[in-house]
């Protein structure tokens, strides 16, 4: 019944990443970065912790695209 088991294509994918990034742009990474800094603001927190939470974006970004790049190696192949 479920034979064809392609799952989702490159071009999905690219589909996909390009939709994230741009709701990322207009909504999401302004929303991340106020809760990051409210996070450091009221709990004080110091060292990693708040390099963290600080740059929350920026580690959010990083792991999307390592999270990419594995798929398209171990996930990508049809």
């Amino acid at each position: 019944m479920f034979k064809d088991k392609r799952g989702i294509g490159p071009i999905g994918a690219i589909m996909l990443f390009i939709v994230f990034v741009v709701m990322w742009f207009m909504w999401l990474g302004g929303w991340v970065a106020d809760v990051g800094a409210r996070a450091v603001a009221e709990n004080g927190l110091t060292g990693i912790e708040a390099f963290a939470f600080e740059n929350l974006n920026l580690c959010i970004m990083i792991f999307m695209v390592l999270g990419m790049m594995a798929w398209m190696y171990f996930g990508g192949r049809q």
